[in-house]
């Protein structure tokens, strides 16, 4: 096998609609597709064009642009496919396609399309699961998505446990029936209602089942993999982890699950397991998390033409006609004046955020428990307060004789102050049990209101996994619950606060933020170690003849 085939294979094993092909079936894909070189700002096709084909990125970025206008573009990259339409044969193009830096594409006719790829069952089956997910998604609100991440896989339990799920209380009612025909024949009334009580009752656990099932749900982003599971009405929870934890995929199959279809698939993260439990195709969907894991290994080495030869100019001490959009970006940030930080006295710092569980200052998050947590707190003292005041208000204005006015003042004077001050504390105290996420660490913050403070932070560079869980009646109902973040072999727990599902997301958008910033930092050190080196290789040309001037590259 020649070099020029191995790395077309290595590219097909790095799609993810190829990862059920068998090594042999992968080794044929080099001779059956066709290479198109095109060049920048050229159409591959338009919406409504006819569908000759499909096409895979060997190199080089496209945009594909939805025809409705609805969805946003999407950037087109090496092992990406291109032209579904010929999968699903659809006879029209239903996307714009556009070549943004000059690329390479190898494409498959229709006709070989259908011998090739959708006549293998692998391949097939691989669809089909694609197929599900992709319909799947379109159906399921996920609003905590962040811009620009897409869900690559998303499946749910085997239909097997709907449907023995369903049939529990159907049984049930059915069985009711028959029992009432045949003891309630004397009390037909009675009878009625039974049955129309457990007709309620059986449709609502119906329903109920019927809810929890399509609630529970795994799915893989560019980003990241996540378990979704819902019980109605009482709990609620989202596990997930950063797809660079993933270390391994593995099956397994029960007996029962052999014969009916269904088996877990066991991601392996640095931090534990995250169970696709009793799914339908796990084989296919196994080989779809590994291959999407490959993928997010994979670094973009690729340094813009244009940025380099900014750095070169910069490095040989020439004339910088342009700024890039970063640089000009960085200036005009230079060029605004500081915004001066006023100092707060002590009753604005007291209600500058009265009662926010959620506020944001000079790029940091922060986060308080739900306001249940201080109403439950305050109860006591609120009682205290609200009964002192009406029994010395009844004692004043004589509607309560039994007690002596002047002491029952003086005592109530005292309760209520003490009431006073402690509600203050459980307000201070409740102010000060803050988590905040800041642009490089989570910190978890414990300061009482007579000065005993705890304080634990970790960086976002060591975040392993977060999950949340709102476990109860009252968490469902009020919407708080508790955000678990694991670094290591220890975690940090924001306990009840507001809308854990929006606090987790903030957490991984942070992520996101700050592992794009870090790629920023790695690509221009990369783009500054290479103008480095051409101007070195510049300077012992030069050293080694002093009479020939060299030009610099540009």
């Amino acid at each position: 096998m020649n070099e020029a085939n191995e790395n077309l294979i290595n590219l097909f094993r790095s799609v993810p609609i190829f990862s059920g092909l068998e090594q042999v079936d992968l080794e044929a894909l080099p001779e059956i597709f066709i290479p198109f070189d095109y060049d920048a700002e050229s159409m591959v096709y338009a919406v409504g064009d006819p569908t000759d084909g499909l096409y895979i990125v060997s190199q080089g970025t496209l945009r594909q642009t939805p025809a409705d206008g609805v969805e946003p573009s999407r950037t087109l990259k090496r092992g990406d496919i291109v032209g579904y339409e010929s999968l699903f044969n659809i006879p029209e193009r239903e996307n714009d396609v556009s070549v943004v830096t000059p690329c390479r594409l190898l494409f498959l006719e229709n006709s070989r399309v259908q011998a090739y790829l959708l006549a293998n069952p692998d391949f097939a089956e691989t669809l089909k699961v694609l197929t599900e997910s992709r319909d799947l998604a379109t159906r399921v609100p996920m609003p905590w998505l962040q811009a620009g991440e897409q869900v690559n896989l998303m499946t749910r339990k085997h239909p097997f446990f709907l449907f023995w799920n369903a049939a529990l209380p159907i049984v049930a009612f059915a069985v009711l029936v028959l029992v009432s025909s045949w003891l309630g024949a004397g009390y037909p009334l009675a009878t009625a209602l039974l049955l129309l009580a457990s007709f309620v009752l059986c449709g609502l656990a119906l329903a109920w089942n019927i809810h929890n099932w399509s609630n529970d749900f795994y799915l893989i982003t560019n980003k990241r993999m996540v378990w979704v599971e819902r019980v109605s009405g009482l709990y609620d929870s989202r596990q997930e982890a950063p797809l660079g934890t993933l270390i391994s995929v593995g099956i397994k199959t029960t007996r029962i699950g052999a014969l009916i279809g269904f088996s877990d698939v066991i991601v392996r993260t640095y931090i534990g397991d995250i169970r696709f439990e009793r799914v339908e195709h796990a084989n296919q969907i196994g080989k779809l998390i590994e291959a999407y894991w490959t993928r997010g290994k994979q670094v973009n080495l690729d340094l813009d033409a244009k940025e380099i030869r900014l750095a070169l100019r910069r490095k040989f001490g020439r004339n910088v006609e342009e700024l890039s959009q970063k640089e000009m970006s960085e200036e005009a940030a230079g060029l605004v004046a500081a915004p001066r930080v006023k100092e707060m006295n002590f009753w604005e710092w007291l209600f500058a955020d009265f009662l926010k569980v959620r506020y944001e200052a000079g790029g940091t998050t922060t986060y308080r428990k739900h306001w249940f947590v201080l109403f439950r707190n305050a109860f006591w003292p609120v009682l205290i307060l609200i009964a002192t005041a009406l029994l010395v208000s009844a004692v004043i204005t004589r509607n309560f004789r039994n007690l002596d006015p002047e002491m029952t003042v003086v005592l109530g004077f005292f309760v209520l102050i003490a009431a006073i001050l402690w509600l203050w504390y459980v307000y201070v105290d409740w102010k000060n049990d803050i988590f905040q996420l800041t642009p490089n660490q989570v910190i978890d913050i414990d300061r009482k209101p007579l000065g005993k403070e705890s304080k634990r932070s970790a960086p976002l560079d060591n975040i392993l996994s977060i999950e949340y869980e709102r476990k109860g009646l009252l968490p469902m109902i009020f919407n708080f619950g508790t955000v678990y973040i694991t670094i290591g072999n220890t975690q940090l727990t924001f306990n009840d606060v507001y809308n854990p599902s929006a606090v987790q997301q903030d957490i991984f958008t942070r992520m996101g933020t700050h592992e794009e910033e870090k790629r920023q930092r790695i690509t221009d050190e990369e783009r500054e170690r290479v103008a480095q080196w051409f101007k070195v290789y510049h300077e012992e040309l030069e050293a080694d003849n002093p009479t020939r001037v060299l030009n610099p590259p540009v």
